[in-house]
């Protein structure tokens, strides 16, 4: 199996009322301590030994990196990704992510590629556990999916082994619709997991489960040990824990 395809989400951004609103300016071009979000992102991809090619979803206008490809947006994330694997024939394994993971390191993707062949699931999701996350960050606000294992919040990195996920992928718009509401993100899945979820009689790796057996795949989680691969830039106070961040790693060791 050849190194992984690299898909990056990086479409127009809606007025949301956050305080991180944009206007015509797309997100991904917002600068995060003087390097643009998506640059931050290819820079990581590139870096990782996993990834074997780099396909932004996204209009042209963002940037031109060495070897890097554009395929169109649509709509909505769930349907870019819809029409780029009906257009696509050889693109896995897939990892797909987002042009706002600006925090993403080449060590956070190549531990994230190789769970994900290990398990040998059709679907990984990237999760963290919140309080984990709350333990480094205590006023970072991040959605949680409370199991018996802990309250998990996911990372914004999925992997794809087969074209088996493409008819999933209709499920993922609706988590789009309701990701800030973990209950009817999980009720979708079916009343077992819904029950499963509620009781706290299932792990993470078993909602997935039986969440996956709902959509005909095989689900599994890539759990991701560092605090900050859970942190996207969704909020205004969002963009400056990671500017905090990020100025810190460009701090020289003493």
């Amino acid at each position: 199996m050849s190194g992984f395809t690299a898909l990056v989400l990086a479409g127009k951004r809606k007025n949301t009322g956050d305080g991180l609103n944009t206007g015509d300016t797309l997100k991904a071009s917002m600068s995060m301590c003087g390097i643009s979000m998506i640059d931050r992102v290819i820079a990581a991809l590139t870096n990782s030994k996993n990834i074997s090619r780099i396909i932004v979803c996204g209009p042209p206008e963002l940037g031109s990196w060495p070897g890097v490809t554009f395929c169109p947006m649509s709509t909505s994330p769930a349907r870019s990704l819809s029409s780029f694997l009906e257009s696509q024939v050889d693109c896995f394994p897939l990892l797909v992510t987002a042009a706002d993971h600006a925090l993403l390191t080449p060590e956070m993707i190549d531990h994230f590629c190789e769970k994900t062949l290990a398990q040998g699931t059709d679907f990984t999701i990237g999760m963290a556990n919140k309080a984990m996350v709350l333990a480094a960050y205590p006023k970072t606000t991040r959605t949680g999916f409370p199991f018996r294992d802990g309250t998990w919040s996911s990372c914004n990195l999925f992997g794809a082994t087969s074209d088996k996920v493409a008819g999933a992928v209709q499920f993922w718009h609706f988590v789009e619709q309701n990701r800030k509401k973990p209950w009817k993100v999980i009720g979708a899945f079916g009343w077992l997991t819904l029950l499963g979820v509620l009781l706290r009689v299932w792990t993470v790796k078993t909602a997935l489960k039986h969440g996956g057996e709902h959509f005909g795949i095989t689900v599994s989680p890539v759990i991701m040990p560092w605090a900050q691969a859970a942190i996207d830039v969704d909020t205004l106070s969002d963009k400056s824990l990671a500017e905090e961040i990020l100025g810190a790693r460009a701090l020289p060791a003493e």
